[in-house]
């Protein structure tokens, strides 16, 4: 198992986000820790938390120029060694059963891929008792209506076929899984809060610009599979009326 996590300007978090990695109770072969040229001492606090961190092994590597998310996770993919690679924001925190979990779903049901519930507040120490439910499989159909999928939760197989796209930079990870499962692979959900905002609350709220360009790179996305012949003409049409009602009920929500 191999970690991802891209880093920007997040010396305030990824201190805590490595130690919840290196509290796993399965713990992974490495942690690749891509630095997107921070401008913060992101880099030091690394360096500094590798130097007491007897495992797993912390691995930094450094972008020649900003890129953003997708260029950093892809470079970490690139150099990933293990079987597996989950994907961490550098300003989430895991459960520390996140990965035992996962991967003993993913190897009962021999699947390509798994994710969790959303985040929840992880700040509690103890953490909380976790009960997991029977995993369900995502179907293809039913990411494109409902994607429930967030970056910090997933774990994929290790495979060279698959990379987030680098032209896009909203809603980039949701073209990724979607051509996961156009391709086939079985997917798996488990309904349990595994992950969490450093600090125990999630950040404020995307600005109006931020979250209209992630509706349109979803769109963008659905006009694609189209394009390759993965969805249908009607379907197309379905995906996208339903994606502006969700979008404008989520805008007239946030007015109150």
């Amino acid at each position: 198992m191999s970690v991802i996590i891209p880093c920007y300007n997040a010396a305030r978090t990824i201190g805590t986000t490595l130690r919840s990695i290196a509290d796993q109770t399965l713990l992974p072969v490495e942690v690749i820790c891509v630095d997107d040229c921070s401008r913060d001492d992101t880099v030091e606090v690394i360096r500094a938390f590798a130097a007491t961190c007897p495992a797993p092994e912390i691995i930094l590597h450094r972008m020649p120029q900003n890129g953003g998310p997708s260029l950093a996770r892809n470079a970490g993919w690139s150099m990933a060694r293990g079987d597996h690679v989950a994907f961490l924001d550098s300003d989430d925190i895991w459960h520390p059963r996140k990965l035992e979990i996962q991967m003993r779903v993913m190897q009962e049901t021999g699947s390509f891929g798994s994710s969790h519930a959303r985040k929840v507040d992880l700040s509690l120490s103890p953490p909380p008792a976790v009960e997991v439910p029977a995993p369900q499989p995502l179907s293809f159909t039913g990411l494109l209506y409902w994607s429930r999928i967030i970056t910090s939760s997933v774990v994929l197989r290790n495979s060279p076929d698959y990379r987030f796209p680098e032209d896009m930079r909203y809603s980039e990870d949701f073209k990724l899984w979607c051509r996961i499962l156009a391709d086939g692979h079985r997917f798996m959900l488990i309904d349990v809060p595994l992950s969490g905002i450093v600090g125990g609350h999630d950040a404020a709220p995307g600005l109006s610009a931020a979250v209209l360009k992630m509706e349109r790179g979803k769109l963008a996305v659905f006009r694609g599979l189209h394009r390759e012949g993965r969805i249908s003409w009607p379907r197309l049409a379905s995906v996208i009326a339903f994606s502006n009602l969700k979008f404008v009920i989520r805008r007239i929500q946030g007015l109150f």
